[in-house]
């Protein structure tokens, strides 16, 4: 059940019902708007390459989501399938998330490293 309660918190975070223009770790393209409103120069140019890695991360959590439910789905209609099979379905994805959320930290970090306070309020103030 965790499993379940996190890819649904997680497709939420990376693409719910979150408005595009919202600045947000987790909604890249709402990011991506309020950088291209910075100044042109080195910080937003480094800024706007943190969220290219924030859309690479979407994809990759997205593609391993689907996996997962498409062998769940599967092996859940099967009358043989044992439930530790049911537990395995979902192994990579579990792998995928915690890279997922180390990287958003990291991300997160390299946003602050880059921008400077007033910028950081202006994108996300």
């Amino acid at each position: 059940m965790p499993v379940l309660v996190t890819i649904a918190a997680v497709s939420y975070l990376f693409g719910g019902s979150r408005s595009k223009n919202q600045a947000s770790l987790l909604n890249p393209p709402g990011l991506r708007a309020k950088l291209e409103k910075l100044p042109e120069g080195e910080s937003r140019a480094e800024a706007l390459a943190l969220v290219d890695r924030l859309d690479m991360l979407a994809k990759e959590h997205n593609q391993a989501t689907d996996a997962a439910l498409k062998a769940y789905i599967a092996d859940v209609e099967k009358y043989t399938t044992r439930t530790d099979k049911l537990v395995d379905d979902f192994e990579p994805l579990d792998q995928v998330r915690t890279k997922v959320y180390r990287e958003l930290v990291e991300i997160r970090q390299a946003l602050i490293d880059t921008l400077s306070p007033e910028e950081w309020d202006k994108v996300f103030g």
